[in-house]
């Protein structure tokens, strides 16, 4: 009886041992499942404009910069909405630590620093590979979201409880393929954002003057209102022989098909690229004046195919870019007028390509 006894003392300990391992994976899962969503969450608010009915939410409008704060803050109501441990997770007290600022994907830890360094928003110059990034830190100790997790074999045997944390990053990237339905059918030449964006700061350069002669396919300047401070707006013009030497300057695309006539592309407007389309595929460029589809834009922010060159009838695609156009049409119908952006999410889009203001949706990154 006295060895039985102590049997049915060792394989009680074994059975509360099992209890408590699954329930430290459990929690642990639990954890990191509420890291993840306030990451993501908080990420999805980076490119959005703040909502005036909610102070730590975003709306789906798209912001023309950053939106660190409202990022945060939306990540870190997000922690309330979940539990771990049958317990729910503070979103005031001190059981988490949210910051937001560039990751550097190739490397996995913050840009310019180390794994244990704070996020910074003011990252300069900005690699390829440093994105805009939320990192959230959630903890179960002492003092912190209802304390470690309660273990079994202490109450039996001593010991002690076991803390518990979980982090997670969430980040959006320039994507190197987007989905279909995402591009407008016109394509620009990389030498207007190398004269219009900053890519140490990975932003539109700004206006340093109150007007912008910009040379147009007619060969003449036209004098662009500017306000100091703001992205340089600028016209961009139909590209009219392989000797022009201005930047702003466009092709019309059918994207992969080889008709580019204009009945062919007119449609394009509503129902943009058919087929996914990535850096390094060969679109299709009209090379001849169909002014009058410059009038077809809606205002608005789009996202457009970069290529190296517009003097080919077939060119690869370099990168994607946002631009936002304030006149359609213009004089004449001849041109569209208005300045890119830093910040628009091209939906379904994927991968890590040059950055000229068109970024993934959220994903995980840490």
């Amino acid at each position: 009886m006295v060895l039985f006894g102590g049997l049915i003392l060792v394989l009680t300990g074994f059975a509360v041992l099992a209890v408590d391992i699954g329930r430290i994976f459990i929690v642990r899962s639990e954890l990191q499942n509420v890291a993840d969503a306030a990451a993501l969450a908080g990420a999805n608010c980076l490119t959005r404009n703040s909502s005036s009915v909610s102070p730590s939410d975003c709306l789906s409008t798209m912001s023309s910069t950053l939106n660190w704060d409202r990022a945060e803050d939306r990540a870190q109501a997000q922690l309330s909405q979940n539990q771990a441990d049958n317990r729910a997770i503070s979103s005031s007290g001190a059981g988490h630590v949210i910051d937001v600022g560039y990751w550097d994907l190739l490397n996995k830890r913050p840009s310019g620093g180390t794994l244990t360094s704070r996020l910074s928003t003011t990252l300069s110059p900005i690699s390829p590979y440093d994105k805009p990034a939320i990192r959230v830190k959630v903890s179960k100790s002492d003092g912190q979201n209802g304390g470690p997790i309660l273990m079994l074999t202490r109450l039996m045997y001593g010991g002690s409880d076991v803390p518990m944390s979980a982090t997670a990053v969430a980040v959006i990237s320039s994507p190197s393929g987007v989905a279909d339905g995402q591009l407008t059918p016109i394509a620009i030449d990389k030498c207007v954002l190398d004269k219009y964006w900053d890519s140490a700061k990975a932003s539109p350069k700004l206006a340093t003057a109150n007007t912008l002669k910009i040379e147009g396919a007619d060969k003449k300047y036209a004098d662009v209102k500017q306000t100091k401070g703001q992205p340089w707006v600028i016209r961009i013009f139909k590209n009219k022989s392989d000797d022009d030497d201005y930047c702003e300057r466009s092709e019309w695309t059918s994207f992969l098909s080889s008709k580019t006539t204009n009945k062919d592309i007119e449609p394009l407007f509503k129902s943009k690229n058919p087929t996914p389309l990535h850096i390094d595929d060969a679109i299709n460029l009209a090379r001849q004046d169909l002014d009058s589809l410059y009038g077809k834009f809606s205002t608005g922010i789009v996202t457009i195919p970069v290529l190296t060159s517009l003097n080919n009838s077939s060119q690869k695609i370099y990168a994607f870019a946002s631009f936002r156009i304030t006149v359609n049409g213009g004089v004449n119908g001849k041109y569209i007028e208005g300045s890119f952006v830093q910040s628009n999410t091209s939906s379904s889009s994927s991968g890590i390509g040059p950055f000229y203001g068109t970024y993934t949706p959220p994903r995980l990154a840490y």
